[in-house]
């Protein structure tokens, strides 16, 4: 009885543990906290026909496919990007009186698209 105890919690710890470094990387890598949105939201990018996934709405984050324009998203909301006023990664677009900051980064897989507040 002692061992069956003893199993259960170890194993307990050990999903405890790994889901707290699936968060922390989630989180420091997307700034999404649940690692199975992400998880999910990647795999539908990278191994489905979904060109872009909404993993978090507030803030906003989207993984799409790296060929997938930021700039076109953007103006089927209504946005227009400034680039005179972009920053590296963090792109500006503006509406008639909204302001919209984005970081876009990507990769061979996948680009992530970050709203800042």
């Amino acid at each position: 009885m002692k061992r069956n105890k003893r199993k259960i919690a170890v194993a307990c710890l050990v999903l405890f543990v790994v889901l707290g470094i699936a968060s922390f990387i989630s989180y420091s890598k997307f700034n999404v906290l649940s690692p199975f949105s992400t998880a999910y939201g990647l795999f539908q990018v990278i191994f489905t026909d979904k060109e872009y996934v909404v993993i978090q709405k507030y803030p906003r984050v989207i993984v799409a496919k790296p060929t997938v324009s930021l700039q076109e998203y953007m103006k089927n909301l209504g946005f227009e990007e400034d680039t005179e006023n972009q920053m590296g990664a963090l792109h500006r677009f503006q509406s008639n009186d909204t302001v919209q900051y984005v970081i876009y980064s990507v990769n061979k897989y996948f680009s992530k698209w970050r709203w800042q507040e």
